[in-house]
């Protein structure tokens, strides 16, 4: 690659990885690559893909170009271990920094504790929180810590303060993102992927087909990498008392889940085996598949850390409708796009009661689904985000 100024450096995972980022980032530059020459740095060799409007190298390979260091970077961030080598590269080289995840607490776990490194930890809650930060540090290894501290505590401070500018997918992030000095953020919304009009000429019936379901019986999906916050449980407990007040239904959980969620367990402990289907890691055509068979998407997220799910903006992109809590990124869609319920103290009885009226109306749940492919793809095309990373890399790098 040659050096002049219409080319940009990129430090992101990307596909094989299991990562919805890495899928964002390969879409992303393909629509880049119009414009601009990219190059984007993945973590190791062993990485590295061949990737269509774009060079891809490793980090051994970028440290040994030492000019590259000239160009604009552009660091793709999230919250998960795969992110590390972003998180450190960005620290070395300021840049634009997109922050998928505004809350980082879990990664610099990862980077710190994961390793033996408590003084790091320290230092990390330290910086964002002072005295306070080192004292929830020295609490926590004598035993005293919640999940909420994480939330509340994001500690992407040091990485956003390091950063020329700062990109998020909502307003609900770029209120949670904050640092020690004044760094710009603007809002970039999360694009729907192009794939998903590679399916407008796949119907339902024919998916379900494909997929061995029901013609007739009401599908609920949920996608994505199972954590605790996507109130899988709480979904699953729903569904077993709509099963017996009557109502049919299939219930698809397309993707791989957190051991500790026990959902074996928990589908046969509440005897929904013949209604639940537990696929594990979706690969790309089956993530498709799974989500033209559906009625509906139960994309319900709490706590929230200022993440935009990508599962649920390929979702509305494709037509399903979904159902979300009124809360955080989710709840800026508009209402005539997403069906949403409050987060309550106890939320299973809004729960069945909303689950129950949308499954007892697939003709509404149809047109909703169309409202929100008209929506999501006018206002999220990946296009749009090309242009506003273009517009971020002038505005400061250049």
């Amino acid at each position: 690659m040659s050096l002049f100024d219409r080319e940009v450096v990129m430090f992101s995972p990307l596909p094989p990885r299991r990562s919805g980022i890495a899928a964002y980032s390969a879409e992303l530059v393909a629509a880049l690559g119009v414009r601009r020459r990219v190059l984007v740095v993945v973590e190791r060799a062993a990485d590295i893909v061949a990737l269509p409007g774009a060079e891809v190298t490793c980090q051994a390979g970028y440290a040994a170009a030492g000019w590259l260091r000239a160009l604009p970077h552009v660091y793709q961030l999230g919250n998960n271990a795969e992110h590390g080598f972003v998180l450190r590269a960005c620290l070395r080289r300021p840049g634009v920094l997109v922050l998928h995840d505004p809350v980082l607490h879990h990664l610099v776990e990862e980077l710190t504790l994961g390793v033996g490194d408590r003084d790091g930890y320290a230092a990390a809650l330290a910086y964002g929180h002072g005295a306070g930060g080192r004292q929830v540090a020295r609490l926590r290894e004598l035993g005293v810590f919640s999940d909420a501290q994480r939330y509340r505590m994001p500690l992407h401070d040091r990485v956003v303060d390091a950063s020329a500018g700062v990109l998020v997918h909502s307003a609900h992030a770029a209120a949670r993102v904050h640092g020690t000095r004044q760094v710009p953020v603007r809002v970039v919304r999360h694009h729907v992927s192009p794939a998903v009009w590679q399916w407008d000429r796949v119907d339902q019936a024919m998916a379900r087909r494909r997929l061995g379901l029901p013609a007739e019986v009401p599908v609920l999906l949920s996608l994505g990498f199972a954590t605790a916050p996507k109130q899988l449980p709480l979904v699953l407990r729903a569904l077993a008392r709509l099963r017996d007040a009557g109502q049919d239904l299939r219930y698809v959980v397309g993707g791989a889940a957190e051991a500790a969620l026990e959902l074996p367990r928990l589908v046969t402990a509440l005897g929904l085996q013949d209604r639940v289907v537990l696929t594990g890691w979706l690969e790309e055509d089956a993530f498709f598949a799974w989500t033209r068979a559906a009625d509906l998407l139960v994309n319900l997220r709490f706590p929230v850390g200022g993440e935009t799910s990508g599962t649920l903006t390929r979702a509305l992109g494709m037509g399903l409708p979904a159902l979300v809590f009124d809360h955080g990124p989710a709840a800026e869609w508009p209402d005539d796009v997403v069906f949403k319920i409050a987060f309550a103290a106890d939320p299973l009885p809004g729960l069945i009661e909303r689950l129950g009226a949308l499954l007892r109306d697939r003709a509404g749940l149809a047109a909703q689904g169309r409202r929100a492919m008209l929506v999501s793809r006018a206002t999220g095309s990946v296009a749009l985000s090309a242009e506003a990373y273009l517009a971020a890399i002038r505005d400061w790098q250049e």
